[in-house]
């Protein structure tokens, strides 16, 4: 609730994805962009669910390995997965960069968008800056290590837990 004299902040407001991708085709096809706040755990420590946003733009006709495609799964799920291989058929293999699982057999036909922007802690970070492309690249190539490396990294927080845990 707004004090009087104060002005009024916006909600937040969660709308499903499958609801807003029409108006998100329609805007990605006119040129326009798209900007969503991303949800879930499975781009971790790129993004955070809750907190960092991205900006999504029309996919050109083919992908590269790693770019960020917002794409729907044939069950209707919507996921921001990373391009780790693209296949000689054309189609992609995806993985998430909290997980070392990889998503075969993505086609072009389930691309809804591709990120041309993140927005990680109110910062600003384009899909070109180098910084960035050097994480991700480094990131990509310890895929076959990942597994081990998160499970290292969640280590203390669980160890914490466990000795913090009431009897």
């Amino acid at each position: 609730m707004n004090k009087p004299g104060q002005q009024p902040t916006p909600e937040k407001k969660s709308v499903w994805l499958a609801e807003l991708y029409p108006l998100i085709l329609d805007t990605l096809s006119s040129g326009g962009s798209f900007k969503l706040t991303v949800t879930g755990t499975s781009m971790i420590p790129t993004l955070r669910g809750g907190r960092d946003s991205v900006v999504l733009s029309r996919a050109p006709e083919a992908l590269a390995k790693y770019d960020l495609p917002l794409y729907r799964r044939r069950n209707g799920s919507f996921v921001l997965h990373r391009v780790v291989r693209v296949e000689a058929d054309g189609s992609y293999t995806m993985c998430g960069d909290h997980q070392w699982r990889l998503e075969q057999g993505i086609r072009r036909e389930q691309i809804v968008g591709l990120v041309t922007q993140l927005e990680r802690k109110g910062r600003v970070i384009s899909v070109h800056d180098r910084g960035y492309l050097r994480r991700v690249r480094f990131w990509v190539r310890v895929l076959p290590l990942r597994r081990v490396i998160l499970r290292i990294c969640i280590l203390p927080g669980s160890i914490r837990r466990r000795l913090t845990r009431k009897v």
